[in-house]
């Protein structure tokens, strides 16, 4: 069977798109004219009546998402409808099988694919990755004032080879942004950099490249900051986890630490007791002991310290020092008591 354009059925996303039918060429604009205000109920049932068996006669080309369903507009009416394969997603052209479901035909050619987005405003796109595989843009002309886009948004049906911070083309139906290209235009050299930088997490106010946009500067950041705050987390999750398993193997109770500069303050329980004690991030040597060690605090580190704690709080007595034992100031402490080395 040779299928001819014959006119426009809206796809699910409920805008005008092309379908085909059997018969020769339909008047368009007369399927679609309004009826006069003399027309009655009737005429109206039987227009819906005959659009809908022209449809279930004809094939609609339509993009279907992941979930197979697609809705179509019927003489004005929405119709939503069940696609099978239920598993199918991208373009497609389907034969009605009722008016609740439709069958995937073939897979739509690019040019008729290509035709179906011309019917749709171009908006430009700067492509900032996939969340849960789902792909998402930042707008590459933020002063487009045709559209007030803030944020991401989804970018539907992207094919697989588009790289991050391409800028790419898409079509807006008033509901959907449909991926259509990349864009001719844009120097790919420009995406590579930013792709090239991120992977040695340069930080967004040090990238140097002549003709870089604000907007692929935005979608940079975007992809920067969520990688940074994921790689300090996990950077802190190690530090904490070294700190605690030392307080641990010297059998005392971990409660908490923080990050100043290159050292950490860690707080911790010796049978009961509470304690406070500065270390170095870089080998957990003790900086501040918390307690009076005769300036020879640096010839222990955090595990080792935790042993001298014990046998002096085992021995009857101890000096605290520093404010957060609530003790004596650690100025004091070192003038009365230099640091001293072994």
């Amino acid at each position: 069977m040779v299928l001819k354009r014959t006119g426009y059925q809206s796809s699910w996303n409920l805008q005008q798109a092309p379908f085909f039918g059997n018969g020769g060429f339909i008047d368009d604009m007369k399927r679609q004219r309004k009826p006069s205000k003399s027309a009655g109920l009737d005429q109206a049932l039987e227009r819906l009546a005959a659009a809908e068996q022209e449809f279930l006669q004809s094939e609609f080309l339509a993009p279907a998402l992941q979930g197979g369903e697609v809705n179509v507009r019927i003489a004005g009416v929405v119709c939503r409808l069940q696609v099978q394969p239920a598993d199918f997603a991208g373009w497609g052209v389907f034969r009605p099988k009722s008016h609740t479901e439709a069958a995937l035909v073939r897979p739509a050619r690019l040019v008729e694919r290509q035709r179906y987005l011309e019917l749709f405003p171009l908006v430009r796109f700067i492509f900032a990755g996939k969340l849960n595989d789902l792909a998402l843009a930042l707008p590459a002309h933020s002063a487009d004032s045709r559209f007030r886009i803030e944020g991401l948004v989804p970018l539907r049906l992207i094919e697989d080879d588009v790289q991050l911070f391409e800028v790419v083309h898409a079509r807006f139906d008033g509901s959907q942004f449909w991926y259509q290209s990349g864009d001719p235009q844009r120097d790919p050299a420009a995406a590579a950099f930013l792709r090239q930088a991120l992977e040695k997490m340069r930080q967004p106010d040090k990238l140097i490249r002549p003709g870089l946009t604000a907007e692929e500067r935005k979608a940079y950041a975007t992809s920067y900051w969520p990688r940074y705050e994921a790689s300090e987390e996990a950077r802190r999750s190690r530090e904490e986890n070294r700190v605690r398993r030392a307080v641990a193997h010297a059998g005392a109770e971990f409660k908490e630490y923080r990050e100043r500069g290159d050292v950490y303050t860690v707080t911790f329980e010796v049978d009961g007791q509470r304690h406070v004690s500065v270390v170095s991030k870089a080998d957990l040597a003790v900086q501040v002991a918390g307690i009076c060690l005769s300036g020879e605090d640096e010839n222990f580190d955090l595990q080792s310290l935790v042993g001298v704690i014990r046998e002096a709080q085992g021995g009857g007595g101890f000096v605290r020092i520093g404010q957060e034992n609530r003790g004596m100031a650690e100025e004091q402490y070192w003038r009365v008591h230099p640091r001293r080395r072994r």
